[in-house]
């Protein structure tokens, strides 16, 4: 079952979806009443879309329909950083735990609309990733069981303004070496009188407006067999920049949930970024990372199973 929002004269409209220019009208108001109802609205939306596939309830021509992110409202959007296999083996030391970062619920936009890339974001580059969205209050939760705690996934292009981020967000200090605490060096290749301490600030560079391409569907948990085995796909005009698959993880999608609990209170409604799928081609060798979106026009990402976004790219 593939569930989405749309905004019809000027409110939140929860759908289900018949095929790709059809929907029908569910009962919850909105997403997040969606999830919270459990069983019994998740039940009521099965029977719903039946009826309408089966020519028993009026449908909605969602061709021209303006599609907001699934779950418009969650309480906080996380997204794991770097968890690829491939961007681990250059690594000077790899992870030794998912890595996370956060993005406001301002950063999210819906499939077909635009990304705005400023001309002070710089350099900015395209991230396919799937997202799982919770149905339940999870806190310190087994990676065994965490899965439990899952709606259902959907898709996200996790935009990343490198430029700003290793320019304006970054800063260099050449600290007195009685204040250099072993944490500041651990992770890097250090020089003989090598003093300085790196910091790099993450909100502009991934929680800017519309950074948070998500949708245009839900598909609940039931429909994914194995979160861990997603074919994703980039696109950029067209052109395939990445085929990945979220088998090629650093940390499997139970380890990053389980992980994210310990130290996140994660809401109903909460939406995790899980990776990035970084695999490039003969075109684009580097993958995401060799695309700059303020060249090209059109950004898509495709999730085997659940669906494909895309957007226009509007950059200054």
């Amino acid at each position: 079952m593939k569930l989405g929002t749309i905004r019809h004269n000027g409110s939140e409209m929860v759908i289900g979806r018949i095929d790709d220019e059809h929907a029908v009208q569910l009962a919850p108001p909105s997403m997040s009443d969606m999830i919270a109802g459990g069983d019994a609205a998740r039940d009521a939306a099965a029977a719903r879309i039946d009826a309408a596939t089966a020519g028993k309830t009026d449908l909605i021509d969602i061709t021209n329909a303006d599609l907001l992110a699934p779950n418009p409202a969650p309480s906080k959007i996380l997204g794991c950083a770097v968890n690829n296999n491939r961007l681990n083996e250059v690594a000077y030391r790899p992870m030794k735990s998912p890595m996370f970062f956060c993005k406001g619920r301002s950063a999210l936009t819906g499939h077909r609309k635009p990304i705005r890339i400023l001309a002070r974001h710089g350099r900015t580059i395209p991230e396919p990733e799937p997202v799982a969205v919770f149905k339940s209050v999870a806190r310190d939760v087994r990676e065994e069981d965490i899965l439990d705690h899952i709606f259902g996934y959907t898709v996200t292009n996790d935009c990343t303004a490198s430029g700003i981020k290793f320019g304006e967000d970054a800063i260099a200090l050449n600290q007195r070496p009685e204040l250099i605490q072993p944490y500041h060096m651990e992770w890097r290749h250090r020089f003989d009188d090598d003093n300085y301490v790196y910091f790099i600030y993450h909100a502009r560079s991934k929680a800017s407006d519309t950074f948070a391409a998500m949708g245009p569907w839900i598909t609940t948990a039931d429909e994914v067999a194995n979160p861990n085995n997603l074919r994703i796909r980039g696109y950029i005009d067209g052109q395939v920049y990445a085929d990945d698959s979220t088998s090629n993880y650093f940390f499997s999608v139970e380890r990053v949930l389980s992980e994210a609990s310990t130290w996140f209170t994660i809401e109903p409604g909460d939406c995790i970024h899980t990776g990035t799928a970084v695999k490039g081609n003969d075109n684009f060798p580097n993958g995401n990372l060799g695309v700059d979106l303020r060249n090209f026009s059109v950004t898509d990402v495709e999730i085997d199973g659940l669906c494909r976004l895309s957007n226009t790219i509007d950059a200054e």
